[in-house]
């Protein structure tokens, strides 16, 4: 019996919360894009989330993490493979690097659900 309790809880993984909320750019639903979080002190797992629609929820491992947004914009014409090939649409990264590769916005994630906004300037 005892053997069964312990490998039930072995194969749990880490604990999480689960992190819903919105993310807004200017004033409105930031269209698509996605969240990293990544543990502050260097130490355990990652988690993302998936933004559509200003609106994300996911699992997110249980730790201070530091959060980067990112927003994503379809260029027409922006991209071409290789010379002479015809321009194929690109993305490019909408959001300034205040929030993505500069970002010092953290959250503290505890077990269970948690509610965030995030209110994003352009400028």
């Amino acid at each position: 019996m005892t053997i069964a309790l312990l490998a039930a809880s072995c194969s749990q993984g880490p604990a999480t919360g689960t992190i819903s909320g919105e993310v807004t750019l200017d004033g409105k639903p930031l269209p698509k894009g996605h969240i990293e979080f990544t543990p502050v002190d260097g130490q355990g797992q990652t988690g993302g989330i998936i933004i559509a629609d200003g609106k994300f929820s996911g699992p997110v491992p249980v730790a201070k993490m530091r959060v980067q947004i990112h927003g994503q914009k379809v260029v027409k014409g922006a991209y071409q493979p290789y010379a002479g090939a015809p321009l194929e649409d690109g993305v490019v990264e909408l959001l300034p690097a205040r929030y993505h590769e500069k970002s010092d916005i953290t959250l503290d994630v505890k077990r269970g659900k948690q509610e965030v906004k995030y209110d994003l300037q352009s400028k």
